[in-house]
C-alpha cells in the first residue's frame, strides 16, 4: 500500500518505485519523457482535504510514471484513486481509436518493451474518448484488446479505480467508483475465451500515463499538449496457488506499477 505522504514534495518516490519512462526508450520518431516523469505533490482529495499524491509531469512522452516489481501471481488485485488534470490534445488520426491516455493502474512485463507497449493489463483513462477502457496485451502471442468501458473519465474528479485479473483463467474484472460519493459507477467483467496460463506472466506494476501519437519532430496531427494525471492510496493484493486447490493469499506492501501499451502501434 502507498499514500505518498511519507516522501518528500517536489521527489520521486523511491526506493518503493522506480520511474517508467528510462525503460526501453522509444527510437526517433518516438518522444520518450525526461526523468523523473512523475514526483510527489500536496493537492487536495475528493473532499477537500490536504493530502499528498503523485503527478506525471507536464511533457510529452511515451511513458510517465512509476512502477515496481511483484511476484508473478495468479491473481492480481489493484485499486487506487486517480484523477486526470489535463488531456492530451490526441488527434485519431494519429492515435487510432483510443490512445494516448492520461493514467493507467496495470499489471505488466517490466524490462520486454517501453510501458506503453509491453505485455499488459489494466484500466485507463482515454485523452481521445475521454472515458475508461480496460487494456490488454497478453504475453506470448495472446490475445490483444482495447475495450470501452462505457464511463467518462471527467477532469478534476477523484475516482476510485478497482481492477482483478485471474491470470489463469483469463478473466478481466474492472470496477469504478466516485471516490466521493462512493457511489458504484460501472463493475465489468470480461473473460477471453482460448486463454493460456502463459498469457498472464505480470511481474511489475504501474501507474502512468503518455502520449505515442506525439512524434519530434512534430507534424500537423501529433500530439502537443501533454496528459497530467495524480494517482493516490494505491493497494495491491496477490494471490498464488502453490498446491492445486490451496490458495495462499499474499498481501503485497508494493507502491504502483505503470503500464500502458498504447493503441497505435509504431513503425517499428
Amino acid at each position: 500500500t502507498d499514500n505518498f505522504e511519507s516522501y518528500a514534495v517536489g521527489s520521486t518516490p523511491s526506493p518503493l518505485w522506480l520511474d517508467v519512462a528510462p525503460v526501453v526508450p522509444l527510437p526517433p520518431p518516438g518522444v520518450n519523457a525526461p526523468t523523473p516523469s512523475s514526483v510527489v505533490v500536496t493537492t487536495t482529495n475528493a473532499f477537500g482535504a490536504p493530502t499528498q499524491a503523485l503527478q506525471t509531469s507536464n511533457s510529452l512522452g511515451v511513458a510517465k510514471g512509476i512502477y515496481t516489481a511483484v511476484p508473478v501471481s495468479n491473481v492480481y488485485s489493484l485499486s487506487a484513486d486517480l484523477r486526470t488534470l489535463q488531456y492530451a490534445n490526441t488527434n485519431a488520426l494519429a492515435a487510432g481509436p483510443a490512445t494516448d491516455w492520461s493514467m493507467q493502474l496495470t499489471f505488466a512485463r517490466a524490462g520486454v518493451q517501453n510501458f506503453s507497449s509491453t505485455p499488459q493489463v489494466g484500466v485507463y483513462a482515454s485523452s481521445l474518448t475521454q472515458g475508461w477502457r480496460l487494456y490488454l496485451i497478453a504475453n506470448s502471442g495472446g490475445p490483444i484488446d482495447d475495450f470501452d468501458l462505457g464511463l467518462p473519465a471527467m477532469l478534476n474528479t477523484w475516482y476510485s479505480v478497482n481492477f482483478d485479473f485471474d491470470a489463469v483463467n483469463g478473466i478481466a474484472r474492472s470496477r469504478i467508483s466516485d471516490t466521493l460519493t462512493g457511489n458504484l459507477l460501472v463493475d465489468t467483467t470480461r473473460q477471453y475465451a482460448g486463454w493460456q496460463e502463459q498469457f498472464g506472466l505480470f511481474d511489475s506494476i504501474a501507474f502512468f500515463g503518455g502520449e505515442v501519437a506525439a512524434e519530434s519532430p512534430s507534424t500537423a496531427i501529433s500530439t502537443t499538449s501533454p496528459n497530467i494525471a495524480m494517482v493516490d492510496n494505491i493497494n495491491v493484493q496477490l494471490a498464488a496457488v502453490p498446491v492445486p486447490g490451496t490458495l495462499l493469499l499474499v498481501l503485497s506492501g508494493l507502491g504502483v506499477l505503470g503500464c500502458a501499451s498504447r493503441r497505435r502501434m509504431r513503425n517499428a
